[in-house]
């Protein structure tokens, strides 16, 4: 890939901001990165978080601690909630450093949404997703949005919308159940 500045050196520092949701990337070779940052020869290579602050224009705060030892550090030891499916509570899991079973990130959704946006900028995956993503997959991710869509629905007190998705949802989730049976 080249440079996005001088489109002759192969970018080899690749960059990727998210503001708000939003993502920016930004491809460049060392020898732009250089002269964008305007430091001396000798300090470019010294003080990497002066030249990611000039090219990101962000404060770069540095911490001992990692996103996951923060996560875990930021859950209230104070909600008494257990997961229906495992039985781990919050205290539990900021103690242990990592949930009980896939069904904790639902059961607990309230209280990892705010603290994954702060950390990844997003609640949502961005990530990769296999190739060819499965029917359940796509069953799940659709029965997940109706869902979200149901509780708007409710809040503005759309009853008859409501309806129509409760019945959508019950479909899909039969549909899931009985295609897990047959695998």
């Amino acid at each position: 890939m080249l440079c996005e500045f001088c489109k002759k050196n192969e970018a080899n520092v690749h960059l990727i901001k998210v503001v708000n949701g939003e993502t920016e990337k930004m491809n460049i070779c060392v020898n732009c990165l250089k002269d964008f940052t305007f430091l001396p020869e000798e300090d470019f290579y010294n003080d990497l978080s002066t030249i990611l602050k000039k090219v990101l224009e962000v404060d770069i705060k540095i911490s001992d601690k990692t996103d996951a030892e923060k996560f875990f550090e930021s859950l209230s030891s104070t909600d008494k909630r257990a997961c229906s499916t495992c039985g781990i509570d919050l205290a539990s899991i900021k103690s242990a450093g990592r949930v009980g079973c896939p069904d904790c990130y639902i059961e607990f959704r309230d209280a990892f949404t705010p603290i994954l946006k702060s950390i990844h900028g997003s609640a949502t995956h961005r990530g990769r997703i296999p190739a060819r993503p499965s029917v359940e997959l796509k069953i799940e991710k659709e029965i997940r949005d109706l869902e979200h869509r149901l509780k708007e629905v409710i809040t503005i007190e759309d009853f008859e919308e409501a309806a129509k998705l409760r019945d959508t949802i019950k479909k899909l989730r039969k549909k899931l159940s009985i295609g897990r049976k047959n695998s």
